[in-house]
């Protein structure tokens, strides 16, 4: 029996283990899947007290907000907005999933907004509104527009440096791995990967340390950084202003990064002893798990199931990126400075570590597998979130990536290496390597790039979409409501049209087709002063085939009301429709 004949006998029997494992986690997921209601990873409003749109006879000491999980106080972030004054700050507290707010203890008769915002376990800012009323009269709506608007730049800036800090991690760690178990040379790393080690490490602390401003001011509303027009200035966010927006997680994110990865760096850099292998490792790890500190991972249940699930997903990750790098590294280090020169690492040497690599990729590619589908069971929970929210079409994307990273792999092992292997002096061979190599180190960048917004996303965020000049066309005639978009058409009219309590009459079609689903929802924001949303339940009427719904507005402006649609399992189309509130 030939080595040749046993060594394919072995590979088959690895890809049919890999197959049967594989078709196994498969059948896990459909029985996971199809027995699991969505687990939210994000704090939802529950009920309040009193009720949006209530009208009371006295004024009440106290407003409660009950969410479905702990949620912590914004300093500064509840403001009561009466109807002929200016906006107020108040107090408040939790107890358990509750928040207690307590109101002035003057307060007279009018019409009131409470704006609130508080903050989820998992790191998410959530803010909305109620509207109340204290008597009978006819009161003047509140003023709102000393509330900020929604800090976009902020969100864009927490996501570009989450990107970052994943960048920087995964990278630092996965070149101590490359170094310690791929390459395994008694000398020092090469210089390129030394330098890129640098890199990585600086990378990963920088963005830690600016993540803990920019996170702070998500979470209190504000925008980190304002551009003045009138002399061209960036002004950033003072720090009074952001401080009560931070977390201790991002104190203890930040210290983790300084200490564990300059520990893994130097330990790396300078010592090839196998004891100061484990301690490189070791500390590259602990840096490794400060994602986990923050984020979805700190509200799934189980959450020990859901850490274990991320840090493989996490190691896997480092690997690939780490090791990708450092093929291209050690790839470049075997090619000649010169043409007359010898090049610093050996053909076959090179060889080996690309073998090596390829072997431990196998492993990865099962552990990603694994953790990934756990992860997406665990956090998504349901077909119809998966491809009805943007955490879900994020993920979709994310796996297309990871998808085509394997296969690019999956070519190197099966059609590159044993060319190489027995052809190492063929240059054509190691140029075709370094570009199927490149390729991935570019798609892993994407991974990590749609990793970074997945973080900053929350599951429950399905059917919070905005207008804007792109949107399907909207008409509004004075009161009455037309709109089209996803295939859902809304046609209704809005009584009176003014602040306060309105009446929306409505019919639904979806692709032309009456819907007289009951599973509607209406939510009524005022985006430029970042209220809302105002939710409401509509009635189906079966006689008439129509929809009603009382929906409160208690201030002027550019409101927008976004109505859905449940018309299937996967199918829950979106339509919104601006209209002014006088």
């Amino acid at each position: 029996m030939s080595l040749t004949a046993s060594g394919e006998r072995s590979a088959r029997r690895r890809r049919v283990g890999v197959f049967a494992l594989l078709t196994a986690l498969l059948g896990l997921q459909l029985a996971l899947g199809t027995g699991t209601s969505p687990v939210f990873a994000h704090a939802e409003l529950l009920e309040t007290a009193p009720e949006d749109g209530a009208v009371l006879d006295t004024a009440p000491d106290t407003v409660e907000l009950r969410f479905n999980e702990p949620v912590q106080v914004v300093e500064d972030a509840m403001r009561l907005f009466p109807g002929d004054g200016t906006p107020e700050v108040l107090t408040a507290r939790t107890s358990n999933t509750t928040v207690v707010i307590d109101l002035p203890a003057d307060l007279g008769d009018g019409a009131y907004a409470l704006a609130y915002r508080v903050v989820s376990a998992d790191g998410h800012p959530i803010g909305g509104a109620l509207a109340f009323q204290i008597g009978d009269g006819d009161y003047t709506a509140p003023d709102t527009s000393l509330t900020p608007a929604d800090p976009v730049v902020t969100e864009t800036i927490v996501s570009v440096l989450t990107v970052a800090q994943y960048l920087g991690l995964l990278s630092l760690a996965g070149l101590v791995f490359f170094n310690r178990f791929v390459t395994r040379a008694p000398t020092p790393a090469e210089p390129r990967i030394r330098k890129l080690s640098r890199i990585s490490y600086g990378t990963a602390l920088a963005s830690s340390l600016l993540l803990i401003p920019a996170s702070g001011a998500r979470v209190t509303g504000n925008e980190f950084i304002t551009y003045l027009p009138e002399t061209g200035d960036l002004v950033l966010l003072p720090a009074s202003t952001w401080m009560p927006g931070v977390s201790w997680q991002l104190l203890v994110s930040a210290s983790l990064v300084l200490v564990f990865g300059l520990a893994a760096l130097l330990v790396d850099s300078r010592s090839r002893a196998a004891g100061m292998g484990v301690a490189a490792l070791g500390s590259a790890t602990v840096a490794l798990c400060v994602p986990l500190l923050v984020g979805h991972t700190q509200t799934v249940q189980p959450v020990w199931v859901m850490l274990a699930a991320d840090l493989g997903h996490l190691v896997t990750g480092a690997f690939w990126v780490g090791g990708v790098i450092g093929l291209l590294c050690t790839l470049a280090a075997a090619r000649p400075a010169n043409p007359r020169g010898a090049p610093r690492i050996r053909p076959n040497t090179v060889v080996e570590v690309v073998a090596r690599f390829s072997r431990y990729a196998l492993i990865s590619v099962i552990v990603l597998a694994i953790s990934g589908t756990v992860m997406a069971i665990l956090i998504v929970g349901s077909w119809g979130t998966l491809f009805g929210s943007d955490y879900g079409r994020f993920l979709l994307i994310k796996l297309g990536i990871i998808a085509a990273v394997i296969l690019l792999a999956a070519w190197n092992r099966l059609h590159f290496l044993p060319r190489i292997t027995r052809q190492p002096s063929e240059r054509q061979q190691w140029v075709s390597l370094r570009r199927t190599l490149t390729g991935e180190a570019v798609l892993l960048i994407a991974v990590i790039a749609v990793t970074g917004f997945l973080t900053n996303t929350s599951p429950t965020a399905a059917h919070e979409h905005h207008h804007d000049a792109g949107s399907p066309a909207v008409r509004v005639q004075d009161a009455r409501l037309y709109a089209e978009s996803q295939g859902l058409t809304v046609d209704g009219a809005l009584t009176p049209a003014s602040t306060g309590e309105n009446t929306l009459t409505f019919r639904l079609e979806y692709d032309g087709e009456p819907v007289t689903t009951e599973e509607v929802t209406l939510e009524a924001r005022l985006p430029e002063q970042q209220l809302g949303p105002f939710t409401a339940t509509p009635q189906f009427n079966p006689d008439t085939g129509g929809y009603e719904a009382l929906l409160t507005m208690p201030v002027a402006g550019e409101w927008q009301i976004q109505a859905s649609a449940r018309i299937d399992t996967y199918t829950q189309p979106i339509v919104i429709v601006p209209i002014d509130i006088n």
